[in-house]
């Protein structure tokens, strides 16, 4: 089948990245092939375009809602032609459901792109997600074993940015387990390659990769009362944490350094960053990284002897950490509230 022209011309806006012009041009060409039974099945690799620049702009539930209508349509061979086998739109995806935390929606695409007659690039990204969702869920054998897995894969492709984006995941996992010396080395090691301004969006990723690791290194080194550690992992981003970028990272610096800060006895300048980031991740509808900040918003306030304002943020926390189904913060948060702040 030949495309029709306004097809082959969102698909080449598609390509080139004008992801203002797929979004303007998109529900015409959806209208044009409503109507065409020779071209109606381009319909999913239309939605699936539309669902993939909307997540660019970090329209997550608004790119979640085509993506998943583009896989749910019938796979013809033209559609499955022009969505090509490398299962971009799926990756796609799985990074979103994961962001605005929908885990349970995200285990059957983890389980399809992790099949062994899947490219290796899918498999990659499956086991990252599944290395992911078990460190979220505290199943931290799971997620070393899934590491191991990724970073076979990643040697698989000979692709030396995705093996030092698996060793920021390991850093990562590491931080979370408390085995923050071990995070630290790893951090010191993979930030300089990842932490590096630059164009096109290869770099703009694995720029965002380095934002993730530092970030979540720093608040657990902050945590574990190492604040000198943390300004030194933060120190290693300093060089694009100026840059435009996503607002994603941007709440994550502004959380980190917040954390950081609180963990340093700046209560006060602690507040600004951590409410900053509050917002930001709720504008963007990134539940599971609202609920952390406004946990963190609540050890401020305790920290500040604020106790009738703390109360009713951990008690928000919780309800949110309760919705995503995270019983491990859920614990946590009960024990914090069943103890009198000091």
């Amino acid at each position: 089948m030949i495309p029709p022209p306004a097809y082959r011309r969102l698909r080449d806006a598609y390509v080139r990245g004008d992801a203002d012009a797929v979004l303007a041009g998109a529900q015409a060409v959806l209208d044009q092939l409503a109507v065409d039974p020779e071209a109606v099945d381009l319909t999913a690799p239309v939605l699936a375009m539309v669902g993939a620049c909307l997540a660019g702009q970090e329209r997550f539930h608004d790119a979640l809602a085509y993506l998943e209508r583009a896989r749910t349509l019938p796979a013809t061979e033209a559609a499955e032609h022009e969505m090509g086998r490398d299962d971009t739109f799926a990756l796609i995806e799985l990074d979103t459901l994961l962001l605005v935390g929908r885990y349970r929606d995200a285990w059957p695409l983890v389980q399809r792109l992790g099949d062994p007659g899947r490219p290796l690039e899918s498999r990659l990204g499956a086991a990252r997600a599944h290395v992911a969702i078990a460190a979220i869920f505290g199943d931290f054998d799971t997620a070393q074993n899934m590491l191991n897995t990724a970073a076979g894969l990643a040697h698989q492709l000979r692709s030396r940015i995705q093996s030092v984006v698996v060793d920021g995941d390991r850093a990562v996992v590491l931080a979370a387990q408390g085995r923050t010396l071990e995070a630290v080395r790893i951090a010191d090691e993979v930030l300089p390659l990842l932490a590096r301004p630059g164009p096109g969006p290869r770099l703009a990723w694995a720029m965002s990769q380095g934002i993730t690791v530092a970030t979540a290194i720093a608040r657990a080194c902050a945590l574990a009362g190492d604040a000198p550690g943390a300004e030194r992992v933060l120190a290693a981003i300093s060089g694009i944490v100026e840059l435009p970028g996503r607002s994603f990272d941007r709440g994550q610096i502004a959380l980190a350094r917040g954390t950081v800060r609180l963990a340093g006895g700046l209560l006060a300048e602690a507040e600004g960053p951590i409410a900053e980031a509050r917002r930001i991740f709720l504008e963007l509808g990134c539940a599971p990284a609202a609920a952390l900040a406004q946990l963190e918003e609540a050890r401020v306030a305790r920290a500040r002897g604020y106790e009738a304002s703390a109360r009713p943020l951990l008690e928000r926390a919780r309800s949110e950490y309760a919705a995503l189904g995270l019983r491990r913060e859920v614990v946590a948060i009960d024990a914090l509230l069943a103890t009198p702040a000091h």
